[in-house]
C-alpha cells in the first residue's frame, strides 16, 4: 500500500477514535455533575488536575459555597471524585449500603492491594474485626497500660534533651519512631516492639506501600498486571521482614502445640490473635508477617500525623502547659488514681481529650472522608446518576466548619470540648464529645459501620505519648514562634515533614511509669 494511503488510513482510524472518545464523553453521566477545578472536556481535564493537586482545599471550599447540598466532581490524575457537599447529601452516601457504594472496594483501589499485597489478605481481611472485638474501650485497658510503659521508655529514648537547654527536635520522625515502639508493644510485644531492625521494616513498609499504591494508580488499570512485579516493592518489605518475626511466630507455634488450651501466660497481643485464626487457615509464614506490617501501615502515619499536629499546638502555645492547667489536670488525676485503667476512664472527659478532639476537627487527616466506590450504577435522591466505577466521598472539611455546630472553628479552641462537656446535660451528652465518638459534624474517623475499627486504641495511645511529654518537657516554636503550616497534597493534609520544636527536660518532672 502507497505511503499516502497508510496515511489516509491512519487519519481515518484517528478521527473515528477521536469521535467514540467524544461521544462516550457526552453521554458520561459524570458530565452532568458540575466541575469546581476546570474544564471537563477530554484532555483539558488533566490540567485541572494538576491545579487540584495543589489546591484541592480551595476548590472543595469553592465547591461547597457553590453547590450547597448537593454533588461537584473535581479532577484528580487518575479519575474524577464526585464530592457530596452538606449533611443532605452526607447522610444519602452514609446510608448507602456497600453493595452499592462500597468500603472494600474503595480500599483496593487505593491500596492497589491486587498487586501490593499478598491474595490472603485481599480475601481474608479479619484483623479488622479482631480489632473491633479486642480493642473497645471495655477491653482495652490492659493493653494499653503496656502501651504507657512503653511510651515512658520510648520518649525519653528518642527525644534528646537535657535539664535548662533547649534542644531542637524534629518533630515527625521523632513522633513517628516514639508511636511505633508504643504500638507494637500491643502489637508485638516484647523484645520485638525495640527491635530497631523491625521498627524500620514496619515504618518503611508504610512508605513502600503508599509509594508503590500511588504509582499504579498513574497506571491504566489495563496495564497494570503487568508492570505491577517491576514496579512494586511492598512484597519485598515483606519478605525482608520475615526473617525478624520467623523466630517468635515459630516459638509460639511450638508452645502452643505443646501447652494448647492450658498456655496459661499466652500473649495478649494481636499477633497472637493473628496466630490464632492464622495458623488453623494454614496461612505461610510471609501472610503473616504482611498482617502485622499491615496493621503498622493503618496506625503509624496517621496517628503519628495527630500527635504532631498537637505537638506544634502546644509549641506555639506554652502557656497551655502553664496558664491553663493542662499539665496540672494530667498530675492530679495520676496523683490521686495513679497510672490505672481508672485514670485512662477519666482521661476521655479531660482537657486532654479535648486538645485531641479540637486538633483532629482543626487540622483533621484529609479534607473528604468516606470514600468509597459506585459498585453498580445508582439514581441518587436528588436524582443525579452515578456510574459504575465512580469514586465518592464527602466534603469533611465543609462539615467541621459548619458555623451552625459550633462558632468558630476556624480558629484553635483546645478545651472547646472539655467546656462543652462540663456544660453537658446528661453523661451521655457528654459522650458524644469524646475524641473517639464520630458523627456527622465530627469525622476524622469516618461515621457509620465502616468508622476506623482502631479509633480508641489509637485515641489512647496518643494521649498515653503526649500525656509523657507534656510532664517530661516543656516545649516552645524557635524562630518567629509561628506554628509550622500544614501541607495540603491532593485530599490529604499532613503537618509540617521538616518542622522543629524546642524541648527542654523540667528540672523535677513527674512521670507516667
Amino acid at each position: 500500500m502507497p505511503a499516502q494511503d497508510l496515511q489516509s488510513v491512519a487519519l481515518a482510524c484517528l478521527v473515528v477514535a477521536i469521535s467514540l472518545y467524544a461521544l462516550l464523553w457526552y453521554r458520561d453521566p459524570l458530565r452532568a455533575i458540575p466541575t469546581v477545578c476546570g474544564p471537563s472536556l477530554p484532555g483539558l481535564s488533566y490540567i485541572a488536575a494538576a491545579r487540584g493537586q495543589r489546591n484541592f482545599k480551595e476548590l472543595v471550599e469553592e465547591g461547597c459555597r457553590k453547590y450547597p447540598e448537593s454533588l461537584f466532581k473535581v479532577a484528580l490524575p487518575t479519575h474524577w471524585l464526585v464530592v457530596f457537599s452538606g449533611r443532605r447529601m452526607f447522610e444519602e452516601l452514609r446510608r448507602r449500603p456497600d453493595e452499592e457504594l462500597s468500603h472494600v472496594l474503595n480500599l483496593r483501589e487505593i491500596l492497589q492491594t491486587s498487586y501490593t499485597l499478598e491474595p490472603p489478605l485481599v480475601a481474608d481481611r479479619y484483623p479488622g474485626r479482631i480489632l473491633k472485638e479486642r480493642f473497645t474501650p471495655r477491653k482495652l485497658p490492659d493493653t494499653i497500660l503496656e502501651v504507657v510503659d512503653e511510651a515512658a521508655i520510648a520518649v525519653r529514648q528518642r527525644i534528646a534533651a537535657k535539664d535548662s537547654e533547649w534542644n531542637s527536635v524534629l518533630v515527625f520522625p521523632t513522633m513517628q519512631q516514639i508511636i511505633a515502639c508504643a504500638i507494637n508493644r500491643a502489637f508485638v510485644g516484647l523484645p520485638l516492639c525495640r527491635n530497631e531492625t523491625f521498627l524500620g521494616q514496619a515504618i518503611g513498609f508504610t512508605k513502600q506501600l503508599i509509594r508503590d499504591a500511588s504509582l499504579l494508580r498513574l497506571v491504566s488499570a489495563f496495564v497494570r498486571p503487568f508492570i505491577a512485579p517491576f514496579l512494586s516493592r511492598t512484597r519485598n518489605v515483606t519478605i525482608g521482614a520475615v526473617p525478624v518475626l520467623q523466630p517468635i511466630i515459630e516459638e509460639r507455634r511450638r508452645t502452643f502445640e505443646e501447652l494448647g488450651e492450658g498456655w496459661n501466660d499466652k500473649p495478649n497481643d494481636m499477633l497472637q490473635f493473628i496466630l490464632d485464626e492464622a495458623i488453623p487457615k494454614g496461612e505461610t509464614l510471609t501472610v503473616i508477617t504482611q498482617r502485622v506490617l499491615l496493621l503498622n501501615f493503618a496506625s503509624i502515619h496517621t496517628t503519628t500525623s495527630t500527635l504532631a499536629h498537637m505537638i506544634y499546638h502546644i509549641a506555639e502555645k506554652p502557656e497551655l502547659l502553664q496558664v491553663v492547667p493542662l499539665r496540672e489536670e494530667i498530675e492530679a488525676t495520676i496523683a490521686t488514681d495513679g497510672w490505672t485503667a481508672t485514670t485512662l476512664g477519666k482521661m476521655p472527659v479531660q482537657k486532654l481529650d479535648s486538645l485531641l478532639r479540637e486538633t483532629l476537627h482543626l487540622n483533621g487527616l484529609g479534607l473528604v472522608v468516606m470514600q468509597r466506590v459506585a459498585a453498580k450504577d445508582l439514581t441518587l435522591c436528588d436524582g443525579t446518576c452515578i456510574p459504575r466505577g465512580t469514586i465518592v466521598c464527602a466534603a469533611a472539611h465543609q462539615l467541621h466548619r459548619d458555623a451552625a455546630a459550633l462558632k468558630n472553628m476556624g480558629v484553635f479552641d483546645p478545651f472547646r470540648y472539655a467546656r462543652m462537656h462540663a456544660a453537658a446535660a446528661t453523661e451521655d451528652d457528654g459522650r458524644k464529645l469524646q475524641a473517639t465518638t464520630t458523627s456527622q459534624d465530627y469525622l476524622p474517623f469516618g461515621h457509620g459501620p465502616y468508622a476506623c475499627p482502631g479509633r480508641y486504641f489509637a485515641g489512647y495511645g496518643i494521649k498515653a505519648i503526649l500525656a509523657q511529654i507534656i510532664l517530661e518537657y516543656d516545649l516552645k516554636l524557635g524562630g518567629d514562634g509561628v506554628r509550622p503550616a500544614d501541607i495540603h497534597v491532593g485530599t490529604t493534609v499532613m503537618p509540617a515533614m521538616d518542622g522543629r520544636v524546642l524541648f527542654r527536660k523540667r528540672g523535677a518532672s513527674s512521670s507516667l511509669s
